[in-house]
């Protein structure tokens, strides 16, 4: 009876055993399929990011146009005999152009995606990986 006792003993054991292992390898096929979903979440943050950099500098070109066009357009315009706020105007929008033109070189462009944290190594910054798998 002895024997009989050590060999379900044996066999519980190895059952036990078998459980672990099925259980370990589970638990790492979660974790790698996690690990997959983080790997696709973080890359669509980091482009949604991206889009809306370049949003925001495209956007800053089309309003730098209008402000040229609408410049130029004053500037043929302007009777021969000027008016004060028009020419006031047109002082204060020529500097304002100047300055916002300045804004988007290379130079400024780099800078501003330095604080932004764009198109670097941190571009997954603020990301945050879902919780509900």
């Amino acid at each position: 009876m002895a024997s009989e006792i050590g060999v379900g003993l044996a066999v519980l054991a190895a059952a036990k055993t078998e459980q672990r292992l099925t259980r370990e390898a589970e638990e790492r096929r979660r974790q790698e399929e996690r690990r997959r979903r983080e790997l696709v979440e973080r890359a669509k943050h980091i482009e949604d990011r991206r889009v809306a950099g370049l949003g925001a500098i495209l956007s800053e070109l089309d309003e730098l146009d209008r402000l040229h066009r609408l410049i130029a357009m004053l500037t043929t315009e302007v009777p021969v005999e000027t008016t004060p706020r028009l020419t006031t105007f047109l002082s204060w929008a020529q500097d304002h152009l100047a300055k916002r033109e300045a804004r988007l070189s290379a130079q400024a462009i780099e800078e501003r995606f330095a604080a932004e944290h764009l198109f670097g190594d941190d571009d997954d910054r603020a990301f945050m990986p879902s919780r509900w798998y």
